[in-house]
């Protein structure tokens, strides 16, 4: 074997991030489709879901899996594939891995042992519904799927409900009414765009109010991959939370620095570590209770 050669051997592996189809195979990029058919080895969330577009492309290709059940073990081999010189493609069911899906904790550590990692864009639904909402874009907050249980679901919410930009959240068919009814509770009852089986046969999209997207989900089952794009907080509807709450703030700043002794820093501090509110304005309300306002 010649030293050129030997180089050439002994080169690291590279591991490619893929962006695959949510559900039209014609979707998947011409450049996607070429790196799939050169990888050695195939990183899938689902194998039995990537298999579909391979067999659509004729492509033959090892595959392992890797979901957030297995990511750790995965890993490893992973990275010892891309130590021996053999380049790895991650994929996720349908999109861009890493986005509520798994991929972000290996691509972590692909790159901290030094490995390259690069990126094969494609198609993503939190993009997909955004560009056809008609929500403003320009600045959104990606939420991902809420917690399961009601009273977390309600925190998480509650630490959204100021925030300017518009919402973009996943969610289940089972678990819909539920997360509709507490963003209705917690955000008020905002404008909202359900986006439902993007690119499929059965794809459909509602431009509505959440109470009237749960009058519209109330009238028989749904099913498929759901994206929800919520309006952001209006200038008007954050200053009447925050003047809702600024009564409850002063209470706890009040216990806190004559019951607790607390000084009005740690005061403020420690408030603003347990609940989700804004440390300007607990530092302006923390001033007024200390001059007697």
């Amino acid at each position: 074997m010649t030293e050129k050669a030997s180089e050439k051997k002994k080169r690291p592996g590279v591991l490619y991030v893929i962006g695959t189809p949510l559900g039209n195979l014609t979707d998947l990029s011409s450049r996607a489709g070429n790196t799939l058919e050169r990888v050695d080895l195939i990183a899938a969330e689902d194998t039995r879901r990537t298999q579909r577009l391979l067999r659509h492309l004729e492509i033959r290709v090892k595959m392992i899996s890797c979901h957030k059940f297995n990511e750790e073990q995965r890993t490893q081999v992973i990275l010892q594939t891309l130590a021996s010189g053999s380049n790895v493609a991650l994929v996720s069911d349908a999109g861009t891995p890493g986005l509520s899906d798994p991929g972000a904790k290996l691509v972590k550590r692909v790159r901290d042992r030094g490995f390259q990692v690069i990126p094969v864009p494609g198609p993503s639904a939190i993009t997909t519904a955004l560009s056809v909402s008609g929500m403003p874009a320009d600045s959104f907050f990606f939420v991902g799927f809420l917690p399961n249980r009601d009273s977390a679901r309600k925190r998480s919410l509650e630490a959204l409900r100021e925030l300017p930009h518009t919402l973009v959240f996943f969610e289940a068919p089972h678990r819909l009414i539920d997360s509709l009814k507490a963003m209705q509770e917690v955000l008020g009852n905002r404008k909202i765009f359900m986006a439902r089986e993007l690119t499929k046969i059965h794809e459909t999209t509602v431009y509505s109010t959440i109470s009237g997207l749960i009058d519209t989900i109330g009238q028989g089952p749904i099913k498929g991959e759901i994206t929800l794009i919520v309006e952001g907080a209006g200038t008007d509807q954050a200053e009447q939370l925050r003047l809702q709450r600024q009564p409850a703030i002063k209470k706890a700043l009040r216990f806190l620095m004559t019951e607790k002794s607390l000084s009005l820093r740690d005061a403020v501090d420690l408030l603003t570590e347990l609940a989700p509110f804004n440390k300007g304005l607990v530092y302006q309300l923390a001033l007024e209770v200390k001059q007697g306002v």
